[in-house]
């Protein structure tokens, strides 16, 4: 096997998925910085069910973004979330109660956090990207906030809908049609890393968010797990706290707030957060990122070196 070989992961994985449809596959720029020059930290990373695959992870040189090398067209991800995420990879086509009971206490949470701490004041408009089931938005429903989500698992939309009467509907977030300058709040709660292009949903955020309107992120964060099975194929980019911003940052928001502080609750080990305040003015990214807003490839390569130690020391 060749190195970043793009013929034998492609054939593999859709091998994998049991898809009969030769997809397109093509290596990507980092999407932060836009840079083409990358180091490869892992090759073989979890495919599920104990079954790891060759699917190479690579970090960024410029910003030390950390992502998929090989990425497929978007009518595959589009498939692969209304038809595989679901059949093939938990092989369940409703959400557990367990699931629905997280969802509820999540949001609850995050609502009663944002309201303690002041980044929300009054009740406004607000939208939750990748919302699953739609759970998240009832404690903002219940206090009279207009709310609406999306999502692209179109069995979980239609459970939120069926049995909750929730204001969401299936659509992939790259699709989203907003109203400019609408929202007060944005949330996008771990979904950033699925979506096809993650700077097209941020660009339609910004575009939707008022100035002075909030976002908040939240992504995986630091490892629960050995690296082969922390990477994974149906997380296509790993934010790190410093990633998490420069996308933020990228697209308009000022972070005010990033922490690993459980704002949603003790369920999401690991996880961090960023709230970020919508400004209106440019922003010049590479400045920034030249200035020492970056992580060195030797920072990322120690990072999961660290934790590949700590849990084989623990295994």
């Amino acid at each position: 096997m060749k190195k970043n070989n793009i013929n034998y992961f492609k054939k593999n994985y859709l091998n994998f998925l049991n898809c009969k449809i030769n997809y397109k596959v093509k290596k990507i720029r980092c999407e932060i910085c836009g840079s083409s020059k990358n180091h490869k930290i892992i090759d073989y990373i979890s495919w599920g069910a104990k079954r790891y695959g060759y699917m190479p992870i690579v970090s960024c040189d410029i910003c030390g973004f950390v992502f998929q090398n090989f990425r497929f067209s978007k009518h595959f991800y589009e498939n692969f979330y209304s038809k595989y995420y679901r059949e093939k990879i938990f092989k369940n086509l409703s959400p557990s109660k367990n699931f629905l009971s997280d969802q509820k206490e999540r949001g609850l949470k995050l609502f009663k956090f944002l309201k303690k701490e002041n980044f929300i004041k009054k009740k406004g408009k607000m939208l939750d990207v990748g919302c699953s089931t739609g759970l998240f938005l009832k404690p903002f429903l219940n206090q009279g906030w207009e709310c609406f989500g999306n999502d692209p698992d179109k069995n979980y939309i239609e459970y939120g809908i069926k049995k909750y009467n929730l204001p969401i509907k299936f659509e992939q977030a790259e699709n989203m049609s907003l109203k400019k300058k609408s929202l007060d709040l944005i949330i996008i709660m771990g979904s950033l890393e699925h979506c096809f292009n993650p700077n097209i949903v941020m660009k339609k955020c910004s575009q939707a968010a008022k100035v002075g309107g909030l976002l908040v992120l939240e992504a995986r964060g630091n490892p629960q797990s050995k690296s082969k099975n922390y990477f994974n194929h149906n997380h296509h980019r790993y934010f790190s706290e410093n990633s998490q911003e420069l996308m933020m940052i990228k697209h308009g928001f000022i972070p005010l707030l990033t922490t690993s502080y459980p704002i949603t609750g003790p369920t999401r080990k690991g996880g961090i957060y960023t709230i970020g305040i919508k400004k209106n003015k440019k922003i010049n990214l590479k400045k920034i990122i030249n200035s020492g807003k970056k992580e060195s490839l030797g920072t990322v390569i120690y990072k999961y070196k660290y934790f590949d130690k700590i849990y084989k020391d623990n295994s």
